[in-house]
Parts: C-alpha cells; structure tokens; sequence
C-alpha cells in the first residue's frame, strides 16, 4: 500500500467533516458539550478496514481512542471497535463521517476476502484486483480496503501503466495497435507495463505479436477464455505475458473463472457495488457523583 502521511490523510478526511457540517451542527449546539465516554460498536460479521482513518480524524478534534482491533481483523457482532473519550459535541459532528468511512471500506475489504479465500480454497494462483471504478475523491480509502482484504489495488490512475482498450483502437484503428504499442515503449518510462485488452481470439492473436506485458481478455466466454491461454501457451512460451481476464465476473460465478493460466481476475464491482457493514455510535452519559467516589456509566 503506498504510503501517505498523516497529517495528508487528516486533510482529506476533515474535508470529508466539513461536508457534513459545512455550516456547523445546529443540533448538537441544543446538547451540553460535556466529556463522554462513547463506544463504536460492531452490527454484523465482517473484515475491519477504515479503524486508522476514524482514529485520525478523531484524534484531530482532540477524542482519545483506544481499541484492541486493527484494521484486516474479523470482527463479529457486538464487538466494541472503538472506545472514545471527549467532549460530547466533537463525538456528535464526527460520528456520521467516521461510521461512513467504516462501513463502506469495511464492506469492501470483506467482500475482497471472500472471493480471495476462495481463491485460496481452489489452489489457483490468481490475484484478485479492482479497478479504477471507484468514488470520485475517494479512491485511496477503496483501494486501501482491497489491499486490506487481500487483493491487489490495481491501477490507481491513468499513469501507472499504458492500457491500449477499444475505445483507444477506435479512435486510430486496429491496423494501428503495432504502432500505438511501438510508441507506448518509446514516450514512457521503461518501469511502465503495457497492457492490452483485447475482446475475441482473434485481437489476442495479434497482440501476442508485440510481446505485451499483460493480455486483457475482456468479456471472454469460458470457453474462449480457455482457448486463449493454450494460444498464449503455443505461440507465446518464451515471453508469455500475464493474462488477466475482466467484465462480469462476480462472486456468484467467480468459481467459473478458477482456472490454470489466468493471472488476474478483476473486478470493479469491489469498489463500486458492494454492501456495507453496519456499525453504530453510542454515546454513555458519565455521573460523576456515586457511592463511595467512584464513576458509574450508564447507558
């Protein structure tokens, strides 16, 4: 996962704050903004990802955290995920932004593990991928709960790698790909793959002519598919490129998908379709008079 420091990261998520109360929480002005103690508590099963980012943007408005999870965990209903300390009104503007962020990266990185464990389980060696559709502005927390889920971020921008697709060929035209592919080689840099995608056997077979680093098969039938890596196998042996296959795969099919000579299966529907995991907020009144001196909290 690329690295971003912290301080990067409190920017992003207070913007994310201040959408929320971009003109202050008119509410949570008619409450007493007294210190609480409060618990993040988990609703249902699932994989933990986004626990970094909530402490960040709590600890930037002065809540003290502290939890016994980390983000990768399984978590199981009931759990208490995070325990908080701080003014009550901090707790409140924060809690709709925080419990967002969890829910949505959390039901991404349990959905990437489900279909990694079965590729795990089929004794297939195939990354699981996203791609770049993700949430306008949101695409390193996405792609940060792929990664936490097991599987492979992908591209993250245009830049990363050169990724010849139809609407490229559309534009030049097919007699062209030798050229497009001969100039991504001269006008980037050498530590840039190219990858082309290509939708039937026949595209595949003249791609193979330029010794792609990776081969798309976009929208393959299984049998295609099947036919495409024993051409890749025949005609390819020496520079064999990776083979990635994409385009409506889910993980009521993936088992289809499963097969010897696929290197990646990628799927935008991590990022862009999966169900949340529920979490809530409780806030616990402190009453700081009791027997014996000591502090009761009460729900």
């Amino acid at each position: 996962m690329s690295f971003k420091p912290t301080k990067l990261l409190e920017q992003k998520l207070l913007q994310f704050l201040q959408e929320d109360m971009e003109y202050g929480d008119i509410t949570s002005e008619l409450v007493p903004n007294i210190p609480v103690h409060a618990n993040l508590v988990s609703n249902q099963e699932g994989v933990l990802c986004g626990l970094d980012f909530a402490k960040i943007l709590l600890e930037s408005l002065n809540v003290e955290v502290s939890s016994l999870f980390k983000d990768g965990d399984i978590i199981r209903k009931a759990d208490v995920i995070l325990q908080l300390s701080g003014l009550s009104r901090a707790i409140l503007v924060s809690e709709r932004t925080i419990l967002n962020l969890l829910m949505h990266l959390s039901g991404i990185a349990t959905q990437t593990r489900k279909l990694v464990d079965k590729v795990k389980n089929s004794s297939q060696d195939i990354i699981i991928a996203s791609t770049r559709k993700t949430t306008p502005g949101f695409r390193y927390f996405e792609k940060y709960a792929v990664k936490i889920g097991g599987g492979d971020p992908h591209r993250w921008n245009l830049s990363d790698s050169v990724l010849i697709k139809e609407n490229h060929l559309i534009l030049l035209g097919e007699e062209a790909i030798p050229a497009i592919f001969n100039q991504s080689k001269n006008k980037t840099s050498f530590t840039k793959k190219v990858d082309i995608e290509v939708e039937n056997l026949s595209e595949l077979k003249k791609a193979l002519k330029l010794s792609p680093d990776i081969i798309m098969l976009d929208n393959f039938s299984i049998n295609d598919i099947q036919a495409a890596i024993e051409i890749v196998r025949q005609e390819s042996p020496q520079t064999r490129p990776l083979i990635e296959v994409s385009g409506g795969i889910s993980e009521q099919n993936i088992d289809m998908y499963l097969i010897p000579g696929i290197d990646v299966i990628s799927l935008g529907s991590l990022t862009h379709s999966v169900k949340a995991i529920d979490f809530s907020l409780k806030i616990l009144k402190v009453i700081s008079s009791t027997r014996n001196g000591e502090t009761n909290i009460v729900e």
